[in-house]
């Protein structure tokens, strides 16, 4: 028995080590490329229409079962400042799968009188994850009792956030992953991810009519005193209602008293009528990166015209 949970307690070290982003929500640049709405539940319905989007990423492509990505969510506002949203993500991790889904809700709360409700709104959102989380590794040894229990985990997750928009800032901030059970290990030591902190802050520059600027730092933290950081800068070239943009994420992850800066990801994307897509390839700058090379993350989206027609006043 001690065998076992030793073996089981090295393979959780390892997953967490290796891919500090696999959380029950495992979410990496998808903010950046595509949509912010998954890491803080106040973006549900920031814009006036309907947002749709499905994102895909793998991290590590040398790696065999390496971690991949795939979510698709759609938000928007339904009744005067009232926004619903919703979110399936499938991840795999190893030999973990985990299927997720959420359902969000956001309230709008306009500052000062402008024409564009982005231009200066305060939001707040919370959400409710429901996680699937399954072991299905294939051993050798089919009796090995390691793999014998494969139940599928369901735990519940809360999650909070809020976000101000004025005159081209964007200042945000959210709590997610607060596991509403499974507060103690469980039976089969798989515990439930660590609560995540985010926080964002951003700036849209106006240098024309047809090109804009946006630099932003995030920053996440869980309650094991890891962190990261991101910067990255979005340059944005509008061609009457199409524009195309070209951008750059820079990361650093810090642990203890050590800290080493993990990939840098170059982006681009283009937004046709109400059609957009982005992606983003991420250079490993550590040094799993070298057995595991790089990754990459695309996204497409629609954005419906909001047949709800909301009155934001």
């Amino acid at each position: 028995m001690k065998k076992i949970k030793h073996v089981l307690s090295v393979l959780t070290i390892f997953a967490a080590s290796a891919a500090f982003a696999q959380s029950s929500l495992p979410f990496d640049e998808q903010y950046f490329t595509s949509e912010k709405f998954l890491i803080n539940p106040a973006f549900a319905g920031i814009t006036d229409d309907i947002a749709f989007k499905v994102s895909h990423r793998r991290q590590w492509d040398n790696l065999p079962n390496s971690p991949e990505t795939t979510i698709a969510s759609l938000h928007g506002v339904v009744v005067d400042r009232l926004a619903v949203g919703a979110y399936f993500m499938k991840d795999r991790n190893g030999n973990t799968s985990t299927n997720t889904f959420n359902l969000a809700a956001a309230y709008h709360i306009p500052i000062g009188e402008f024409e564009n409700r982005q231009d200066g709104q305060f939001s707040f959102g919370s959400s409710l994850s429901f996680a699937g989380i399954r072991f299905d590794g294939q051993p050798e040894d089919l009796n090995d009792p390691v793999y014998m229990d494969q139940s599928t985990v369901f735990v519940p997750y809360l999650n909070l956030g809020a976000s101000v928009q004025y005159k081209g800032w964007t200042l945000a901030a959210s709590v997610l992953d607060i596991p509403l059970s499974y507060n103690s290990p469980m039976v089969n030591e798989l515990e439930p991810s660590p609560m995540f902190y985010y926080g964002m802050l951003g700036k849209r520059l106006n240098i024309s009519s047809n090109f804009e600027l946006e630099p932003m730092v995030a920053y996440r933290m869980n309650e094991e005193s890891e962190s990261r950081l991101d910067a990255n800068l979005r340059a944005k070239f509008r061609v009457n209602e199409n524009a195309v943009w070209v951008g750059a994420n820079y990361r650093t992850d810090f642990w203890g008293d050590n800290n080493q800066a993990t990939a840098i990801s170059p982006a681009v994307g283009a937004e046709i009528g109400r059609f957009n897509v982005g992606a983003s390839y991420n250079i490993g700058l550590s040094d799993i990166s070298n057995e595991g090379n790089n990754g990459f993350s695309i996204s497409v989206g629609y954005n419906i015209e909001n047949f709800f027609s909301p009155n934001h006043q």
